[in-house]
């Protein structure tokens, strides 16, 4: 294990490492999700794989979904040059369907662009804005009901996200801090992974990673979603304390979270 996964996965949302409650979920995930090398064979990604999640642990509920996912890892196999990008999520926003006047499927609202949110639990729900940038969604149990992915601590492949990201050097925790930022640095696009299924797919798919107590984890209103009238200021927005790579920090909740100890 590289020593730089080793820290993220024992220390993540940690300010020091008396106060981290996180645990390791499985031994294997843990000596194996950083060994990926740049190859375009698919035995060598198989045999460098952590423990991949399974279509049980997608099948829960929105915002119950959006709380497990902070903390596991998000792979991309880029077939095209080999090379394997990881990093542990660690912001998401929960979308909860029909009721939900932030969602896109609200009053099951179902078409071509939000078919992916009414289909099985695991899949991934990718849409453009502004024209050229993505975000990613996975779905849950649920009518229309679906998890933001809004923020990434890099693990592996940093060169090459900054390559794709920009001409410029970033900052590590610039990389992944926001729901576009993430897409084009691992390189996820509508056309490529909408609909697809993330307990199958070879080239995208969630890994094992680590559980984060209650205590870790910080619950606010959601962001840039005014239009959603008393659904905005909903606390369906989760991230993990002390984290670097999350894209926008709410002070008052995590002062309200830490008195609440």
């Amino acid at each position: 294990m590289s020593s730089k996964l080793k820290r993220k996965l024992k220390c993540i949302g940690s300010k020091d490492e008396e106060s981290s409650h996180i645990q390791i979920h499985s031994a294997k995930s843990a000596k194996t999700v950083a060994k990926a090398k740049s190859s375009s064979s698919a035995d060598e990604v198989n045999n460098s794989m952590g423990t991949r999640l399974a279509k049980s642990f997608y099948n829960q509920s929105c915002k119950a979904l959006a709380k497990a996912l902070l903390g596991k890892v998000l792979v991309r196999h880029c077939k095209d040059t080999g090379e394997i990008l990881r990093g542990v999520i660690v912001e998401t926003e929960a979308y909860l369907g029909g009721e939900d006047k932030g969602a896109h499927s609200y009053n099951g609202k179902r078409t071509k662009k939000t078919e992916a949110m009414f289909m099985e639990a695991g899949t991934c729900y990718v849409y453009n804005i502004y024209g050229t940038y993505c975000c990613m969604n996975i779905s849950s149990e649920g009518e229309g009901a679906a998890v933001l992915l809004r923020g990434l601590d890099p693990v592996d492949g940093i060169d090459h996200m900054q390559k794709i990201r920009s001409q410029k050097t970033l900052k590590e925790k610039d990389l992944c801090n926001g729901p576009s930022k993430l897409c084009q640095a691992l390189k996820i696009s509508k056309d490529k992974f909408n609909k697809v299924d993330l307990t199958t797919s070879d080239e995208l798919w969630l890994e094992d990673g680590e559980s984060l107590a209650e205590e870790k984890i910080v619950t606010s209103a959601r962001i840039n979603i005014d239009y959603a009238e008393e659904w905005a200021d909903k606390p369906l927005r989760f991230y993990i304390l002390g984290n670097k790579s999350v894209s926008k920090r709410d002070k008052s909740a995590e002062v309200s979270l830490t008195e609440s100890r």
